[in-house]
């Protein structure tokens, strides 16, 4: 005689009905070879689509100009719709995965053909369809076509950011090859592990919005699409930062982080010392979420690692790298001829100002993820367990 379900449990299953959007029914079938061919045919229309947007799009065809191996990072996107075309009918067509049943692609198509559709009306059957809004999308639909928008924000930013910070580590392996020394390798070796991990933290998040898969572990549960929590997470970046930091002033000044300009000064090392613990602290959380790791979006719920510890260790560490970077501007210049205290006290001031305004939005940014991952009960049992949000039986 099998148990009844607790309470928790039909709260659980009820979520994923009704909320995960990448939910299948366990009494479903196989899928047809008919939907897998729908499925097929939808994903390169849309992912071609999206090719063509980057190719012709001024900011994204710019964001895609940097060179890996001397090859434009847009080519990469060409040949990997090109891979896909080639690769995924063997996947679709022969393996027929479940997941086909609830095709974000075949839901984003099929809304736009209702759209077309409602707008090749005449204004007389249109007037007779107002009551049941044919232009609203339903709420799967709507989360399939954020996701896509999510990932096409995304992606190409973090394949950028990835590419920038990578350009700079062979000309520091080989300064490192050519001087042994204490103070060189200290410092090279430093500025590697910055540049590395930002590398790996933007390949980390580049691939996770590039990818969604069962096996995998991050497919979609559902997207953000309050515009108030959607506007607190694009500040924070291009091209949307650029008003942030307008505002603000920058989040971060020279990681190379010389204390008075002065590569052999102890505070220096000292400052640095820290940056290194809050990158670790960073990559920490990234390598947490590991294939999950997105913006905006539900992809299943990460209690381990750093995430065990505090509810936003991410935005703890980033915040605190970035102070420490800043430490050393408050530093007077009394040795520069246009060296003033007034001049210098507004600067500080502007300075603060940055760090609590920076600060502030960051906070934000984790008020707004949890109140849009609260619907998820696996959230909710996870904020019973790890109560703190940045510092452990503080804050």
């Amino acid at each position: 005689m099998s148990k009844k379900p607790t309470h928790e449990q039909r709260i659980i299953a009820e979520f994923h009905r009704e909320q995960n959007v990448s939910y299948i029914d366990p009494a479903l079938p196989r899928p047809p070879l008919r939907l897998a061919i729908q499925h097929y045919v939808a994903s390169a229309l849309i992912y071609g689509a999206i090719v063509l947007f980057f190719t012709f799009n001024p900011w994204f065809s710019n964001l895609l100009q940097l060179r890996l191996f001397d090859i434009p990072a847009l080519h990469f996107y060409y040949w990997a719709y090109g891979a896909y075309l080639a690769i995924a009918p063997a996947i679709f067509l022969l393996g027929r995965p479940r997941s086909l049943w609830v095709s974000k692609n075949l839901l984003i198509v099929g809304y736009l053909r209702r759209l077309l559709r409602w707008a090749g009306r005449s204004t007389d059957q249109s007037a007779g369809q107002d009551a049941t809004q044919p232009w609203r999308p339903t709420y799967q639909e709507k989360h399939a076509l954020m996701f896509l928008l999510i990932k096409i924000i995304y992606g190409p930013l973090m394949f950028n950011s990835a590419l920038q910070a990578y350009f700079p580590i062979p000309q520091l392996v080989q300064q490192l090859r050519a001087n042994t020394t204490l103070i060189n390798v200290l410092d090279k070796g430093y500025l590697l592990l910055f540049y590395g991990i930002f590398v790996v933290d933007s390949l980390l998040f580049m691939l996770s919005y590039h990818s969604e898969a069962g096996w995998l572990g991050n497919k979609l549960r559902f997207a953000e699409t309050n515009p108030l929590h959607i506007l607190v997470c694009i500040a924070c970046y291009s091209p949307f930062n650029y008003a942030t930091g307008a505002l603000l002033g920058p989040s971060m000044h020279d990681p190379a982080i010389l204390y008075r300009g002065d590569l052999y000064h102890p505070m220096t090392w000292v400052l640095r010392g820290l940056g290194a613990l809050f990158l670790l602290m960073l990559i920490s959380t990234t390598l947490s979420l590991f294939t999950k790791c997105s913006n905006l979006t539900n992809r299943g719920i990460v209690d381990w690692g750093a995430y065990a510890i505090v509810r936003h260790p991410g935005y703890l560490a980033k915040n605190l790298f970035w102070v420490v970077t800043i430490i050393p501007a408050f530093v007077p210049n009394t040795l520069d001829v246009r060296f003033t205290w007034t001049g210098h006290l507004l600067h500080c001031l502007a300075l603060v100002w940055g760090i609590v305004g920076w600060g502030t939005l960051y906070y934000l940014r984790a008020i707004t993820e949890e109140r849009f991952l609260m619907r998820d009960p696996d959230y909710v049992a996870y904020c019973r367990k790890v109560k703190y949000r940045f510092i452990p039986g503080v804050l």
